[in-house]
């Protein structure tokens, strides 16, 4: 008889495993890729600016096909990776609200869905944690396009810093910071790899890329110029050599 318990409680322990939903979590844990007060800071700042690219129609009109889809899918990685981090923050309670409302905007189709999605945004931001899920697929977050487009920005602002220090350290740490957690959107996004058996390699770059970023922040807040010229040239290396693996030819 107490074989047989056992034998059922181990039985139901296995299939409680089985029946669980699969968290599609980053590759990476986020506290080690940067710091969650940081995010909250830049994703704040991504608020701002969907604020003033939807004060009007004429601004939406202006902004609909880059900078708004670009603002609002990278407040969704960045609300994922706060969602996610182990870190306490403002926004951890509320981060998933917050990525769904994001995606809204990122997707909207008019002005008016636009302020609707905006709306949510703010609630979310003011703290409003409604239904949403924790879990999200992370290739799902933004389009990989939009990705690469503030990764090239924030690239450059950051290049800049790289060759001649910067006047605000922590604005320089934060670029950073926000370029490593769009490359786990990027690692996880292979529709761009067109053979099955090159993925690990995609994923391999962008790995390389997220860590090195995340060590050229860390050398921003410390200070220390050659640790952080060393980590960014390692990142510009993966991201030359993932280029030249996938950017088709013209």
């Amino acid at each position: 008889m107490i074989k047989k318990s056992v034998g059922c409680v181990a039985c139901a322990a296995v299939l409680a495993v089985l029946l669980a939903p699969c968290f599609a979590a980053a590759p990476v844990k986020i506290e080690k890729v940067a710091p969650a007060a940081d995010l909250v800071l830049e994703a704040e700042a991504k608020i701002q600016s969907l604020e003033a690219a939807l004060e009007s129609n004429d601004t939406y009109l202006q902004g609909k096909k880059t900078q708004i889809p670009t603002d609002a899918g990278v407040l969704a990685v960045l609300a994922q990776a706060i969602a996610e981090s182990s870190e306490d923050s403002a926004l951890k309670k509320s981060a998933p609200a917050l990525r769904d409302a994001a995606i809204s905007v990122a997707q909207s189709t008019s002005f008016d869905a636009a302020k609707a999605g905006l709306a949510a945004v703010k609630e979310a931001h003011g703290g409003k944690a409604g239904t949403a899920k924790l879990d999200h697929e992370w290739n799902k977050l933004a389009r990989l396009g939009k990705v690469m487009t503030e990764v090239q920005k924030r690239t450059g602002k950051i290049r800049k810093n790289v060759r001649k220090a910067p006047t605000d350290a922590n604005a320089a740490s934060r670029d950073a910071s926000v370029v490593a957690v769009l490359a786990l959107a990027a690692h996880d996004d292979t529709h761009e790899v067109k053979d099955p058996a090159q993925v690990p390699k995609w994923k391999g770059f962008a790995l390389e890329m997220q860590t090195s970023m995340s060590a050229v922040a860390a050398g921003f807040k410390a200070n220390d110029a050659a640790a952080t010229k060393s980590a960014f040239e390692k990142a510009g290396k993966s991201c030359s050599e993932c280029h030249d693996a996938f950017r088709e030819k013209e």
